[in-house]
């Protein structure tokens, strides 16, 4: 028979093959639940959202994978099928169009934080304009916007210069741009006079620009970044998730950090 010994050795070695055998399931599993979400996103949430994204990666097993670009060309590519489980427009007319197609659920639709329109200029530039009513002086060529029919900063900054009753005078000097990240390279290279982006990509320029002038609220439609599931996402969970943490405290410090402004008011949407 065996001695006590030996059976207390064999029951406690059993124990540790089972609670070896327990975290091995409980790691598989995790694995398993494990998705990787994909989140097409303006340009002008890059640098935020990346670092949100590592935050909320190491606080889950989630993995985020992002496409940013212009949100008029990135919401085509939805309509034509690409495989997105979410999007966050820089307007709301992107996601206005995805919910009338049926591609997106109005449900899950909300505002993510909030923006400003200003006029920069190159920090080096000689007499440049300093304010918005300078951009007829003949001292200003090129004046960037963004491409208004897919650029959604580019549409704030024709709505501006409308309001203004600048638009006429000054369509012989703009300069379109594919995205605002574009339109501020322009300026920065010192390739344009000046050029209207949002008050955020003018901080990530830093010391290579300088803003002169903030458009006035009542100038054009509010600067919201909407964000919304698509009924066609293969992860839609995991990414109502994402959605749901880009409105948590540490994910509002850092939109605060790049200059976004939070909603005050309610920020789920009903829409026509």
């Amino acid at each position: 028979m065996p001695s006590r010994l030996t059976t207390l050795l064999h029951r406690l070695a059993a124990t540790q093959r089972g609670a070896l055998f327990l975290i091995l399931s409980l790691s598989l599993t995790t694995a398993a639940h494990a998705e990787t979400i994909t989140i097409s996103a303006a340009i002008s949430l890059k640098d935020a959202l990346t670092a949100i994204a590592k935050t909320f990666e190491s606080d889950s097993a989630d993995k985020i994978e992002f496409n940013f670009g212009a949100s008029g060309p990135l919401a085509a590519q939805i309509q034509q099928g690409a495989p997105v489980d979410a999007f966050i427009s820089a307007a709301n007319k992107q996601v206005d169009n995805l919910i009338k197609s049926g591609k997106a659920d109005p449900t899950t639709r909300r505002v993510i934080v909030l923006n400003t329109l200003v006029l920069i200029v190159p920090t080096a530039a000689k007499n440049p304009p300093q304010s918005f009513a300078d951009l007829t002086a003949d001292r200003v060529g090129k004046i960037a916007l963004g491409q208004p029919k897919t650029v959604p900063a580019g549409q704030y900054a024709m709505e501006t210069l409308q309001n203004l009753k600048l638009a006429d005078a000054l369509s012989a000097k703009i300069v379109y741009g594919a995205n605002v990240r574009q339109v501020l390279d322009y300026v920065v290279r010192n390739e344009v006079d000046a050029g209207m982006v949002y008050a955020t990509d003018a901080k990530v320029a830093g010391d290579t620009v300088k803003v002169v002038a903030t458009a006035p609220d009542s100038s054009h439609e509010p600067i919201e970044y909407p964000a919304v599931i698509l009924t066609t996402a293969t992860h839609q969970s995991a990414a109502m998730r994402f959605l749901t943490f880009l409105q948590s405290d540490p994910a509002k410090s850092i939109f605060i950090s790049q200059g976004f402004v939070l909603p005050t008011g309610p920020t789920t949407q009903s829409r026509p």
